[in-house]
């Protein structure tokens, strides 16, 4: 299991960045407490873990980073969803919706509305 795990976990945390991105140009620490605070605490993303999914959706052309000065001495690393990432982003949401939706047909769920 480990393999496709790791992929379904690396793609849903993309998937989640990406997200993010689209509604607003963020740092890298922003990105950590918007994960944590939106799942209010369910869902943890380390720096640690992050940077080397922001790295390589840059290298992909999917996001982009630029430095912004804060302060006087301080510089931030902002990353940019790109429109190809908007693409992308997209084509893996897609695919964990067939997922999810593929598992709770397994298990005999219905899917969820808002009302939970």
């Amino acid at each position: 299991m480990g393999q496709n795990t790791d992929n379904f976990k690396r793609g849903t945390a993309e998937m989640l960045v990406l997200y993010l991105l689209s509604k607003e140009d963020l740092y890298g620490y922003q990105i950590t407490q918007a994960f944590a605070e939106k799942s209010d605490g369910a869902y943890t993303m380390l720096e640690g873990s992050l940077y080397p999914i922001l790295y390589r959706l840059t290298e992909m052309g999917y996001i982009s980073d630029s430095l912004q000065k804060v302060g006087k001495r301080r510089t931030r690393r902002y990353y940019h969803l790109e429109e190809k990432g908007r693409e992308y982003y997209k084509e893996i949401l897609a695919e964990y919706d067939t997922v999810t939706d593929g598992i709770n047909k397994i298990l005999d769920r219905k899917a969820r509305d808002n009302n939970g």
